[in-house]
């Protein structure tokens, strides 16, 4: 009697093959259309709206090549809107992706793989990483983990755990020889949200706990000497809600946010990047 030796069939290793070169296929595939930033508009936009992106992502890179002025790579979730058809920004959208879960492989939105496919269209030399996360988790996941738990796991100890998982996020990119840079979380809206979720906070919750995410986030970015753009500096009021001037719907800034985080990463880089 033949003892099996554990390996595969040959026609179930190359069933596997095709397996895997699917699964790498469809993640080039929605990197591609995540780049291009084909995921802010909605299909029937798409015939409209789409081809024009691409000519301008096209001019970016095309300027930078020639005058070899460095592209602001802006990756993250849907915070990025407000930096399309903004030279020298260029977007790369990761949907709904999180802070806590961008080191970690396989997460639901993919996160970690789309950042790593993003990083390898990046001139190391020449560019500057933007990264922009962490409200989702502000707004959403913290308080959302803070009533799982009966309310046992502090809110700040539930920050603290999701800066420091960003951070090592952060580390890593640097450490491979990035030019980093952070964008801070927006204020929070003043408006209520009718929610499916389990445990959501109120207004004022939310506002509190993005101030604290920012002011921590801000802390471990100066630690680590990595440029930070606090967007609550300028769009925050008095209350600590978003003003109304930089408010694109109820949850996302405007366009308005443009200017001053280009001043601030120029700023970061002078005498290292050539930001035009």
């Amino acid at each position: 009697m033949k003892i099996s030796d554990g390996s595969q069939p040959p026609f179930q290793n190359a069933a596997l093959a095709m397996n895997d070169r699917k699964k790498i296929y469809e993640l080039n595939r929605l990197a591609w259309l995540q780049r291009q930033g084909s995921v802010y508009f909605p299909f029937w936009d798409m015939i409209f709206k789409y081809p024009p992106l691409v000519c301008f992502n096209t001019l970016v890179k095309l300027k930078a090549r020639l005058f070899n002025s460095c592209i602001i790579h802006t990756i993250g979730d849907s915070h990025v809107k407000p930096f399309i058809y903004r030279c020298p920004f260029l977007v790369h959208h990761i949907s709904q992706a999180t802070a806590y879960n961008l080191i970690k492989q396989g997460s639901f939105t993919r996160s970690s793989e789309y950042l790593a496919l993003f990083l390898k269209r990046v001139n190391k030399q020449r560019d500057v990483v933007f990264l922009v996360f962490g409200e989702i988790d502000a707004r959403v996941h913290i308080y959302l983990q803070y009533g799982k738990s009966g309310k046992m796991v502090s809110i700040e100890t539930l920050i603290d755990n999701t800066v420091a998982r960003y951070g090592l996020a952060i580390q890593r990119i640097k450490d491979e020889g990035y030019a980093v840079c952070i964008h801070g979380i927006p204020p929070a809206a003043s408006k209520e949200f009718i929610t499916a979720l389990p445990f959501a906070g109120n207004a004022r919750e939310r506002s509190e706990i993005s101030r604290i995410f920012n002011q921590k986030l801000r802390a471990y970015c100066e630690s680590v000497d990595v440029p930070y753009v606090d967007i609550q500096s300028i769009a925050s009021d008095s209350s600590g809600f978003i003003k109304k001037y930089y408010l694109a719907d109820e949850v996302h800034c405007n366009s308005r946010i443009v200017p001053f985080t280009r001043r601030t990463i120029a700023e970061a880089f002078r005498g290292k990047k050539k930001i035009r």
